[in-house]
């Protein structure tokens, strides 16, 4: 098995038909941050990835993420995006698996029946996407039991009960304070010249770290599931870097 679809119905954000996709089984996930961990791709079921992303329907999966960039209309009469700072290359992973789950490559799974083939696995939830999209009982079903986990969501203040298993993705300082408040552990995108706030730690896996480490063998993005005393930062990377600026106010390396 190469992969299956964990859920397939409304998104938890807007109600727009999303798709699922656990990916990586049979064959690792060659991402040499990551690690061979199965990846879960959470799409728009309707809508090519760069479609969604080009018309703002991906706010059905991303939400609120500030990554998400802007739609705007070209003289043509089109939309396109603009200053996008996500890291996900679209053309990869996610084209890849939405055109493999129109072709009908990937079969359904039960939560339960998921639990069980995940039990051997470390999962990523939402290589693309954010697990806020997914209902609640879903996870609750398929991810008690896997050897590993990590997990990121913008969505921390909508979907609290995200702190059991998922960082808060915070971009500013202040947002890491209100996650905290909320019982999140963090995970701050920082832009260069940032300082670490107290109680961050870099991201061992990140190339400033020299990648000292991979996603699999650290899993300390795992939220409250795994106790660390740390939260962690990572400078802005990806394709969209350059679109991450520094937000007014926050603090600067002397």
């Amino acid at each position: 098995m190469q992969g299956f679809i964990l859920y397939e119905g409304p998104s938890e954000i807007d109600g727009k038909p999303i798709v699922a996709v656990v990916t990586g089984l049979g064959r690792p996930s060659n991402n040499t941050k990551t690690g061979p961990m199965a990846q879960v791709y959470i799409l728009r079921a309707d809508r090519h990835p760069m479609e969604a992303v080009n018309t703002g329907d991906d706010v059905s999966i991303c939400g609120s993420c500030r990554h998400r960039g802007s739609v705007e209309m070209l003289p043509s009469g089109k939309t396109a995006n603009r200053g996008r700072s996500c890291y996900v290359t679209l053309l990869h992973g996610p084209r890849m698996v939405w055109e493999g789950y129109r072709r009908g490559l990937y079969g359904p799974l039960t939560p339960a029946q998921a639990r069980v083939v995940l039990r051997t696995h470390s999962v990523r939830l939402g290589a693309y996407g954010d697990p806020g999209a997914v209902p609640q009982d879903i996870w609750a079903k398929a991810i008690g039991r896997t050897r590993g986990l990590t997990g990121y969501t913008h969505l921390w203040r909508r979907f609290p009960y995200l702190a059991q298993f998922c960082m808060a993705s915070c971009d500013t300082e202040a947002e890491r304070t209100e996650a905290k408040a909320l019982g999140f552990r963090t995970f701050r995108v920082r832009a260069r010249g940032e300082r670490l706030m107290p109680g961050e730690g870099q991201c061992p896996a990140s190339n400033e770290m020299g990648k000292a480490t991979r996603c699999d063998a650290c899993q300390l993005c795992s939220g409250n599931r795994r106790p660390a005393k740390a939260d962690i930062s990572i400078l802005a990377h990806g394709t969209g870097a350059k679109h991450f600026a520094p937000p007014q106010g926050s603090l600067k390396l002397n």
